[in-house]
């Protein structure tokens, strides 16, 4: 018994005692402060801001190379004459200093290179407008699951509340001689039920709360909720799904991450290639040198030089041919990730799509629902205050009203998030769909 009490009290503390709430916390806040937090989206900004900087490596290739070396040293030299058998030996200072300017002139390579890199940052950029969507749709995933969590707890409480009354009643009855103990004993099966089955959905709400939080770096008790009549329950334009595909083969960033693969592998191929050509170079040199060895000792040199320098690589044992063989297996390999991302993109339209048109009616569906299953349990309230309906028939009534309202809550969060994620898959969700959003919540 003391135990039983204790659930009550607890109970009657998470249910009917409301804590003191801030200002509620947007959808577009949340995102908002997303950005700011979330450590997986600011590992791909680091990474992006790295992966840009190739293009400038690369480019440095075409600009001039300046150097310069200096060395300044003590050295000895003995020395024996072969006629007369004398040893002098020699200490001297030497002094080497030297400035190169190299400028290449034709290097297939190097352009090769250049397209590799544009390839790498367009791909980051790619792939950081993905992570950008696909936080927006974690966030408001997110923040979905705490309103339905705490829709779930609200019916509970609807729940609880029916139970002890449906509980209260039937003690009543058995006191005024028309009930009896059986009804007694179900009205406090369903309420003892659906006091734990509000208890599951009080820690489901903090659990979900807590998810939220690790997303966008705040703990809120309190988010601004759904207001169904704010809805505008319709599919997206164009009203056609293959038209929804071929904006997404257009403006899909995991695919155009893919198109950039296969673009960097085409410019693996000819980079390898192009060491079968002929590297030209531009070489602009000063150099100074004092008793530089011991031949030219107590003698200085000033030497100004300017050339032109050509290498190539005649024979490497088949190397060059092999790394094109490598680079065009890994374009072959490209290809098929790219034909890949294409089925993924096109399955992924069809079905957020679907998933609207299925959501809208649903929430059509369930909302006559509710309705009639209101009209039912008033009906079978009335009934059992009648005698010609059971307590059972009651419990059953109240179940499938709360169990029409459920589903119609989760409804209406499936077409929000279908709708979302059927713009992230086309490439075209923004921050201003994230606020036509947020403006059907109060």
């Amino acid at each position: 018994m003391m135990r039983l009490a204790f659930m009550y009290a607890l109970a009657f503390m998470l249910f009917f005692v409301s804590p003191l709430h801030a200002r509620a916390l947007s959808l577009s806040e949340a995102c908002g402060k997303a950005v700011e937090y979330d450590a997986k989206y600011r590992a791909a900004e680091a990474d992006n801001f790295v992966q840009r900087e190739e293009i400038a490596k690369a480019r440095s290739s075409f600009r001039p190379n300046l150097s310069i070396s200096a060395a300044r040293g003590r050295s000895a030299t003995e020395s024996v004459s072969m006629v007369t058998d004398v040893t002098n030996d020699l200490f001297y200072n030497t002094q080497n200093y030297s400035v190169v300017l190299k400028q290449s002139v034709f290097n297939l390579s190097n352009f090769a290179s250049y397209s590799q890199a544009k390839a790498v940052a367009s791909k980051s950029d790619a792939l950081l407008q993905s992570e950008y969507a696909s936080l927006m749709v974690r966030t408001l995933d997110a923040y979905i699951n705490v309103l339905y969590a705490g829709d779930n707890l609200e019916f509970s409480r609807a729940h609880v509340d029916a139970s002890k009354l449906q509980l209260e009643q039937a003690k009543h009855r058995l006191v005024s001689g028309y009930g009896t103990i059986t009804e007694i004993s179900e009205a406090q099966a369903s309420y003892d039920m659906a006091l734990a089955e509000g208890l599951e959905f009080h820690n489901y709400l903090e659990l979900n709360r807590r998810e939220l939080e690790n997303i966008v770096g705040i703990y809120s008790d309190s988010l601004q909720v759904l207001a169904p009549e704010k809805m505008v329950l319709a599919v997206p334009e164009p009203h056609d799904v293959e038209q929804w595909i071929a904006i997404a083969y257009e403006r899909n960033p995991l695919r155009e991450a893919a198109v950039q693969d296969v673009s960097y592998y085409r410019k693996e191929i000819d980079k390898n290639r192009a060491l079968r050509y002929p590297v030209i170079d531009l070489i602009a040199s000063k150099a100074f040198s004092e008793s530089d060895n011991n031949y030219s000792i107590g003698t200085q040199y000033d030497t100004y030089s300017v050339r032109v320098q050509m290498s190539m690589s005649l024979y490497s044992g088949g190397n060059v041919s092999s790394s094109v063989r490598q680079a065009s297996g890994q374009l072959r390999g490209a290809y098929e990730q790219l034909s890949l991302k294409e089925r993924m993109v096109a399955s992924d339209i069809r079905k957020y799509y679907a998933g609207i048109v299925s959501s809208i009616a649903q929430i059509r569906a369930y909302e006559q629902a509710v309705k009639s299953n209101e009209i039912a349990l008033t009906g079978t309230i009335k009934g059992f205050s009648s005698g010609f309906r059971s307590n059972v028939d009651v419990l059953n009534a109240q179940k499938k009203l709360y169990d029409s309202k459920r589903n119609l809550s989760k409804s209406r969060y499936m077409f929000i998030l279908n709708r979302v994620k059927l713009k992230e898959a086309a490439g075209l969700l923004t921050n201003t769909d994230i606020d036509e959003i947020s403006a059907w919540m109060k």
